[in-house]
């Protein structure tokens, strides 16, 4: 089974089980998420009633510390504070201690774990990421995860459920979503990316935050990853400035 402690009892289906073994027994999960999973015992995470075993995250490398039998990167994917990664490094590899500089982005698999009295990310595997549409693909492999583990609808935050999957529909839509199947938040990045769409380059990020103060950055990026991914917007001169596809 690809993650530990995910039974009948979770009230999961096999159809969900299935989906998520597709996932190689690695669950892609946010910071924010590892840092608030409850501590079942030792080195025992869970999220809802999964159990973690493997997880992934994306993020920047903001700090590096070599130490004599690890390396400890501070990785940070802006939905919460940075997390300490450890990775166990063979001491006469010293290609090792510099091949991850800080500034950059990285997919670290591994497992949760104590350590130092710190929760901290024992890494199997670092890599860098060329290519910034993992970033975007990482983001929307969360949301479905996070959807098939609860069986809800998990608006833009991750953490706040808009409606479950069987809940009555309200004109024809689920509760918390709008005709165009967009949730609450990505219809009021979209509105706002969409009054800006009769400039030249349209809106940057930044714009855009300023415009949306009252959301995260977190839920405007994971926001633009669904409306990047269904077409509603596009990127104009580079991948922070956005225009609608239909203004």
């Amino acid at each position: 089974m690809a993650y530990r402690g995910f039974s009948q009892s979770s009230g999961q289906t096999t159809s969900h089980r299935a989906v998520l073994s597709k996932t190689a027994g690695v669950l892609p999960t946010t910071v924010s998420q590892l840092l608030s999973a409850a501590h079942i015992h030792n080195d025992a995470f869970s999220i809802g009633d999964l159990e973690l075993s493997q997880v992934s995250v994306v993020g920047i490398v903001r700090g590096f510390a070599p130490f004599v039998t690890n390396i400890q990167y501070s990785v940070d994917d802006m939905t919460g504070p940075p997390l300490k990664v450890m990775q166990w490094v063979n001491t006469e590899d010293c290609a090792l201690m510099t091949s991850i500089p800080t500034g950059v982005y990285v997919k670290v698999v591994g497992s949760l774990v104590y350590f130092s009295g710190q929760r901290s990310l024992l890494a199997k595997d670092i890599r860098l990421i060329k290519d910034l549409n993992e970033i975007t693909s990482h983001i929307l492999e969360v949301v479905q995860a996070q959807m098939h583990l609860s069986g809800k609808v998990f608006d833009v935050n991750m953490n706040t459920p808009v409606a479950s999957l069987s809940s009555r529909l309200r004109g024809g839509h689920p509760e918390g979503m709008l005709s165009n199947g967009l949730s609450t938040i990505q219809g009021q990045v979209l509105q706002v990316i969409r009054r800006f769409s009769v400039h030249e380059y349209g809106i940057s990020l930044c714009d855009l935050k300023r415009q949306l103060d009252y959301l995260t950055m977190m839920d405007i990026r994971t926001s633009l990853a669904v409306l990047l991914n269904e077409g509603h917007v596009f990127c104009t001169i580079d991948e922070n400035h956005f225009k609608s596809a239909v203004c």
